[in-house]
């Protein structure tokens, strides 16, 4: 017989939607001021430093599907961060950082850098390190399991 239970701590999805959440929550509070949620920031962070990029291109850059992506575009653009504009052809779609969305994301790196620097000093430097190279080493392995399964 299958054994189907699962043990607290051991689900790697649940404990990283858990780590998501609480991560989430915490660069959401601080950045309250600016009115930019952290998913926004991110979105806005990568065409800031861009100048203007295709939709799809961001979507991949950002490893987004592309229909999740515009629902957050539409948001920041309702908010004045970003310009959409067609591009040469009718399909495609050009994002371009606002002049507000300029100076929001001048703003919220500061805080940005504050929180980073909170979460590194809790964690501990060498522990922040083998994080983040875990992860990239998560996300490597899953791409690699998402098209092996397809």
């Amino acid at each position: 017989m299958l054994d189907q239970s699962i043990s607290a701590g051991t689900c790697t999805c649940g404990e990283l939607r858990k780590a998501a959440r609480a991560i989430t929550l915490l660069y959401d509070n601080a950045f309250k001021s600016t009115g930019l949620l952290s998913t926004q920031f991110n979105v806005l962070q990568a065409i800031y430093n861009i100048d203007s990029i295709r939709i799809s291109d961001l979507a991949n850059k950002l490893g987004m599907d592309r229909t999740t992506l515009t629902r957050n575009l539409s948001v920041l653009e309702r908010q004045g961060f970003i310009e959409i504009s067609q591009g040469k052809d009718q399909r495609t779609r050009i994002v371009t950082a606002t002049q507000k969305g300029h100076s929001t994301v001048s703003k919220t790196i500061l805080l940005w850098n504050e929180v980073q620097r909170k979460v590194k000093q809790e964690m501990g430097e060498n522990s922040w390190r083998e994080l983040m190279q875990n992860l990239g080493q998560l996300v490597k392995v899953t791409e690699q399991l998402v098209t092996h399964n397809n």
